[in-house]
């Protein structure tokens, strides 16, 4: 997949918001990069966890401690 390496994607932000559509997008948007991308699972669990915002940041926050 090194014909990729050189698009730059921002990915989407999640801020925990309950609506599951969004969930749902915003995993679908992330597994695209990450496929794209051919992350390993490391890489996109630490991608993936730097675009939790607000509520979902705070969730993380108290779930790792």
């Amino acid at each position: 997949m090194d014909e990729f390496r050189d698009i730059k994607v921002e990915p989407p932000e999640f801020n925990g918001n309950l609506n599951a559509d969004e969930y749902l997008e915003w995993v679908q948007a992330l597994d695209q990069i990450f496929e794209t991308k051919a992350y390993d699972d490391e890489r996109s669990f630490k991608v993936a966890s730097l675009k939790l915002i607000k509520y979902a940041s705070l969730w993380f926050e108290n779930l790792k401690k």
